[in-house]
């Protein structure tokens, strides 16, 4: 199965909500107790992150877990 169009949707709704807290990647990385490298990959579609990460990212960003994996 490929994956691709789901990496996409994820970069595209975390840049959404970043966006609307106008935070930097930076700011979000620290928020999520994630590395920079971590946002960075995420956000150009180019990871694979584990649940566990996008989940501290949603609850950093303040939405619901679905808010970022929906397509």
């Amino acid at each position: 199965m490929d994956m691709t169009i789901y990496y996409k949707e994820l970069a595209k709704n975390m840049r959404i909500e970043r966006a609307r807290l106008n935070i930097s990647q930076l700011k979000l990385a620290e928020m999520a107790d994630v590395s920079l490298d971590t946002i960075n990959l995420i956000e150009r579609a180019a990871g694979n992150p584990k649940l566990c990460t996008i989940i501290s990212i949603a609850k950093a960003l303040n939405v619901d877990l679905n808010t970022l994996v929906k397509v």
